[in-house]
């Protein structure tokens, strides 16, 4: 048989007002009082009812959360943030992947929305007009994390663009003369799903230009033999090009290449990632990268969902602070 506040109330000699003030942490309740409640609750394991809790509230207590995919380790790292926040807050994340394709992202959020999520955390697929016109007309909130911004929709992520700006000043201090963006994708597709990334290009090139560097993108699939030629010609001719990658993991698997043609980073080359993966420890140097601070956006991004569905809160955009981390590959 299943404990109820009625029983914990009558076990703790206090009113069933008194227990729900104890459990919920709202309301006046002496801190004495409190844990005598709480241990109760413990020691006759009490279980809520989150049904009952749903129909009293009128919510599902249930948040969608609908990204590109897990392969990229930013967003494995952002959703054990947020769902270390939703359930401390007695919700429940319903984790869903749209693998980049706007129609399958819309058939997910319509099936999210008839199981009456409260709100909606999401990379989206695409940041055409039509799309942002139908997330606007969604009856629930919704957030959009990471990448870059979709109109007025709230957003919380990096600003990218000031990011890669850093960056490529950053590496223009070390004495660099050519700055290579790096990110396999780009030539030959249009797809917009490549905001945030199309921002890092966008304020590595101005930062380059502003800086008197000259500037390549390495965009398609090839980018490690690009890269092998580049260092190979830039030895020769007595200079040492600088590699900007847009993801950590492009700029390791450059370094792993490049080693095995006999060059080493930071001596023939100088290279830099963006994302701070802790994966990029196994490399034989230390990788210079720009850190995201990915816990903060999952912090940040679950609380102001929570605060929209629960406070009313106005849409707003949160830019997490960045920082520039230095390396022996530069």
């Amino acid at each position: 048989m299943s404990i109820t506040t009625k029983d914990l109330a009558k076990a703790c000699g206090v009113s069933r007002t008194t227990v729900t003030r104890a459990l919920s942490g709202t309301g006046r309740i002496s801190e004495e009082t409190k844990n005598r409640i709480l241990n109760m609750a413990k020691e006759l394991d009490y279980q809520p009812d989150l049904l009952a809790r749903s129909l009293v509230k009128g919510r599902s207590m249930t948040i969608g959360v609908v990204l590109c995919d897990l392969k990229n380790m930013f967003f494995p790292s952002i959703i054990d943030a947020m769902e270390r926040v939703a359930r401390d807050n007695g919700y429940l994340l319903n984790i869903t992947l749209h693998d980049n394709s706007k129609i399958l992202e819309e058939n997910i959020i319509t099936q999210l929305a008839g199981h009456k999520i409260d709100g909606l955390l999401l990379d989206p697929a695409s940041r055409e007009k039509a799309h942002y016109d139908y997330l606007k007309k969604l009856p629930f909130p919704v957030v959009i994390i990471g990448g870059d911004r979709l109109e007025d929709l709230s957003f919380v992520g990096n600003n990218e663009f000031e990011a890669a700006d850093s960056a490529a000043r950053f590496i223009a201090a070390k004495g660099y003369h050519s700055l290579h963006f790096v990110f396999p994708g780009f030539e030959g597709k249009e797809a917009d799903f490549y905001g945030g990334h199309r921002e890092r290009l966008n304020g590595a090139q101005a930062a380059a230009a502003g800086c008197n560097m000259s500037f390549s993108v390495l965009g398609d699939h090839d980018y490690m033999e690009q890269a092998a030629r580049i260092t190979a010609a830039a030895k020769n001719a007595g200079e040492k090009p600088a590699f900007l990658c847009s993801g950590d993991i492009y700029a390791g698997y450059i370094i792993l290449n490049l080693q095995k043609k006999g060059f080493t980073a930071g001596v023939d080359y100088g290279i830099m990632g963006f994302d701070r993966l802790d994966l990029m420890q196994m490399l034989p140097i230390s990788l210079a990268s720009v850190e995201n601070n990915v816990e903060q956006i999952g912090n940040e991004a679950i609380g102001l969902l929570l605060d929209m569905i629960e406070n009313d809160r106005k849409k707003q955009t949160i830019y997490v602070p960045y920082q520039i981390i230095d390396g022996t590959s530069l």
